[in-house]
């Protein structure tokens, strides 16, 4: 069937979007007239409770089924990383999911790289796979056969004033920066495969061809950025809007909105945290036989409205029996952590999470007390910042929330010069730290003093030191150098399976005074 679309022509720029984009000219048909409106969101990272930042379920939830009364033919799908990434998904293994997916009637979810955070198992045996998932590009190690758990994609049928069928397919696509994005005994038995490559292109192809579809629409969990050529962030993916017969792409991973068209398909992104809702009208038309169908509006819709009353219940039994609005510390000021902001900078969350990581070394190994103890941390292992006023367990939780074990390593000056070189290098930002002041000459630190106590030690090439630190970098996670560590291992404290998320809260309690940028110690760079 032919498909006639029809777009305005102007970009929208920034991340702050707040036009909506529209078609124009649209002509009168013969017969009667249908919209379609298929909502989207992304990277919920299980933000159920409503903090101050983040809306939380029950308002994403009500905000959604407003929508969805404005539009009797309406499609509701998830851009994935759905559960993990919040304290509260952590501790409740993802509890609400399903409730939230019935009360929004989620159709389908594409699969993100934190899908992977609790394992297969999870993913394949749990809520998590309580709607279905699509993900051409995944597929079974060495047999390029999609797992029996998996879709390429979904059709999806609704039925217009006519009385006919209007078949819209869904085709997922998954980052291959999972391979770096999460632990590779999550990922055994897979494999990412390009996504331009076959599967998505004969994927297209043949449900054009075969299965009579009127509409394709990409499902991705890849990134997309209004700075970015085409919109989409990842070089092996900027060919997407360039496939023939693709309606529209619906992305997620980066964490942005997005709304845009590129080659005349509309591309959509949804920001994080449920705080926006995408949303795609398009509208159908019969003339004299021949359906037309044209995208004529698409906008993101900021998440405020009143909380759904059971959405909002089933979050506040689940706050109650974990205690987690108990006050923990105090912030004088906001302390931010903002991949927008300070993504290549040392910030004062990172400085807290680091220290927290050194303090407990020191009370649990003082066989060490005479060395310099460093915390340090990957940029995007902490996923929140505080605003002024109460640290809760809930908001602490949430700088943390993938709850890491600790570990700890034997170093010498020399490779923690060459851990700390690499962290300011990495493209998906500073390896946060503490309690260091760096000389630096160009890209080279060329100097390391390390403050305890009042007392600073300069840290030379072979001064022994201990590092610690979560075990995702430790593996090569986020492009790090693993051979740094292999060999280093200090297994009396690794064996104590120390939890970050719990070091870090112990460590806030400890804190009497309102904490200050100036207090968490950030490292500071001398020149």
């Amino acid at each position: 069937m032919g498909l006639k679309k029809q777009f305005v022509s102007a970009i929208l720029l920034g991340s702050a979007l707040t036009a909506p984009l529209f078609a124009q000219d649209i002509a009168t048909p013969s017969s009667s007239i249908d919209t379609l409106a298929i909502f989207s969101f992304n990277d919920f990272h299980g933000a159920f409770a409503s903090d101050g930042i983040t809306p939380g379920a029950a308002r994403l939830v009500q905000m959604t089924q407003n929508e969805k009364q404005r539009y009797p033919h309406s499609i509701v799908v998830s851009g994935g990383d759905n559960f993990s990434g919040s304290y509260f998904s952590k501790i409740t293994k993802g509890e609400p999911i399903k409730e939230m997916y019935e009360a929004m009637d989620v159709e389908m979810s594409a699969i993100g790289n934190h899908e992977f955070d609790w394992g297969l198992p999870y993913l394949v045996d749990t809520a998590a796979l309580n709607i279905p998932h699509v993900a051409a590009n995944i597929t079974e190690e060495k047999r390029y056969t999609h797992p029996d758990w998996l879709s390429p994609y979904r059709i999806v049928e609704r039925k217009l004033k006519d009385g006919s069928s209007l078949r819209i397919a869904f085709i997922g696509l998954t980052t291959t920066d999972t391979y770096v994005k999460t632990k590779p005994e999550n990922l055994k038995g897979l494999q990412f495969t390009h996504p331009l490559g076959a599967a998505c292109i004969q994927t297209v192809y043949q449900l054009k061809k075969e299965d009579q579809i009127d509409m394709i629409i990409l499902l991705i969990h890849i990134g997309t950025d209004m700075k970015m050529p085409y919109r989409i962030t990842e070089e092996n993916a900027q060919g997407l809007p360039f496939i023939d017969k693709v309606d529209a792409i619906i992305s997620a991973h980066s964490h942005e909105l997005v709304l845009d068209k590129i080659n005349n398909i509309p591309i959509i992104q949804a920001g994080v945290n449920g705080t926006h809702i995408g949303k795609l009208l398009f509208q159908i038309q019969d003339f004299n036989g021949h359906r037309d169908i044209s995208f004529i509006q698409g906008d993101t819709v900021r998440v405020a409205c009143e909380e759904n009353p059971e959405m909002r219940e089933a979050v506040e039994k689940i706050m109650d029996k974990y205690r987690l609005n108990e006050k923990l510390a105090t912030a004088k000021e906001a302390l931010i952590h903002d991949r927008t902001i300070n993504k290549f900078d040392y910030t004062p969350i990172g400085a807290l999470v680091t220290a927290a990581y050194a303090q407990r070394f020191q009370k649990e190994m003082p066989a060490y007390k005479d060395q310099p103890v460093i915390g340090v941390n990957h940029y995007g292992g902490i996923r929140a910042a505080l605003p002024k006023g109460d640290i809760t367990r809930l908001r602490a939780g949430n700088i943390l929330p993938f709850g890491s074990a600790i570990v700890a390593y034997r170093f010498d000056g020399k490779r923690l010069k060459k851990l700390l070189e690499d962290g300011r290098k990495n493209p998906n930002g500073f390896l946060q730290s503490s309690d260091l002041t760096l000389t630096l000459s160009g890209n080279k630190i060329e100097k390391i003093v390390y403050t305890r106590d009042g007392q600073k030690t300069e840290i030379e090439d072979n001064t022994p030191c201990v590092v610690t630190l979560d075990a995702f970098i430790t593996d090569g996670g986020d492009g790090y150098d693993a051979s740094l560590f292999k060999g280093y291992e200090i297994p009396e404290f690794d064996n104590l399976g120390i939890i970050s998320t719990d070091a870090f809260m112990d460590y806030l309690k400890g804190i009497k005074k309102p904490i200050t940028v100036e207090s968490t110690h950030m490292p500071v760079i001398s020149k």
